[in-house]
């Protein structure tokens, strides 16, 4: 008798948890899977991402979203297009050429994504060792100097910013190589000068100015507003005195600013909900996932958008006031 009575509790067990299973299967099936692709988990988008489906997750009810690691835009775009993801964060030049079919993607079908919001902005340091005559980019002509991986949104801003003062990495003795790799070739004297797409403050240069005497270049106000003008998917930024060690000056700089987009036709209705949920409803949230968002507002984050407006984000721009 307790034999039978065990296989009946057990056989009630089961039954119950296959139910279970398929209540929470249903449930599922009601909600919009969304897949979040960001960069390296070393840098300041995965946890962006990451923020941004924990928003989605909590507050956006027909959607349920999860975050992961990429190479960053030119792969997310590429994700995007063959709807291996739904949401991507992009640098906004590289968003502009896929979009217009200009520049790294002439010849290509022009890409069919949209905008929902920007957030944070990533500077384009440019440092040199102090002992040097290089106070300007034209001064970096005959140097040797390092830039980002070859392909790079990085490597690829730092070639249009050299063309605009009559420059190519011919004119110079490149290395494309990451961050720490320039911070350390910078220490060993391997290397005269960099530019690099990074938040400021980033660490390796942090630990780089602490001990040896460097200098950052700004661009110059003329040359800034002409930049801004060829280059419109660029911002003007500064990165300020102290933010480095033994750097005791302002130094205009440029900047992009991260993009979130998507392809063209995701739902309209989600799309609205999920700019609403993070740019604005649960903002303070979203602002907890690194420290270059702590100051982020609304309205930052409607600016900068390099390509179209998916239409549920213009809906939700519209409402705040910030799309005519």
């Amino acid at each position: 008798m307790k034999k039978i009575t065990t296989i009946v509790f057990l056989s009630l067990l089961v039954l119950g948890l296959v139910m279970a299973g398929g209540f929470n299967s249903a449930v599922a099936a009601d909600k919009r899977l969304l897949s979040i692709a960001t960069a390296s988990t070393g840098g300041s988008w995965y946890p962006a991402g990451g923020a941004i489906s924990s928003i989605v997750n909590k507050y956006v009810s027909n959607a349920e979203a999860s975050a992961h690691p990429s190479a960053a835009s030119r792969e997310n775009i590429r994700l995007l297009e063959e709807k291996k993801t739904d949401l991507a964060m992009v640098m906004p030049d590289v968003a502009y050429y896929a979009q217009t079919a200009t520049d790294i993607y002439q010849g290509k079908p022009a890409a069919k994504i949209r905008g929902l919001f920007s957030f944070w902005g990533i500077d384009l340091l440019i440092i040199a060792r102090a002992e040097t005559n290089i106070r300007s980019i034209a001064d970096l002509k005959g140097h040797r100097v390092g830039f980002g991986p070859p392909g790079s949104g990085s490597a690829n801003m730092s070639e249009k910013i050299l063309a605009e003062y009559g420059l190519t990495y011919k004119d110079v003795k490149p290395q494309f190589i990451s961050a720490t790799e320039q911070s350390q070739a910078l220490k060993d004297k391997a290397l005269d000068a960099a530019m690099y797409t990074i938040g400021t403050p980033a660490a390796t240069f942090v630990d780089l100015c602490t001990l040896n005497k460097m200098r950052i270049i700004p661009i110059q106000k003329d040359m800034m507003a002409k930049i801004l003008k060829g280059h419109p998917y660029y911002a003007s930024s500064v990165i300020p005195a102290g933010a480095y060690p033994q750097i005791d000056y302002d130094a205009p700089a440029l900047k992009w600013l991260g993009l979130v987009v998507t392809y063209e036709d995701l739902d309209e209705d989600i799309a609205y909900q999920i700019v609403k949920a993070v740019a604005k409803d649960h903002l303070d949230e979203f602002k907890q996932a690194h420290a270059k968002a702590k100051k982020l507002t609304t309205g930052e984050m409607a600016a900068g958008m390099s390509i179209p407006w998916h239409p549920g984000a213009a809906k939700f721009w519209k409402e705040v006031g910030l799309l005519k």
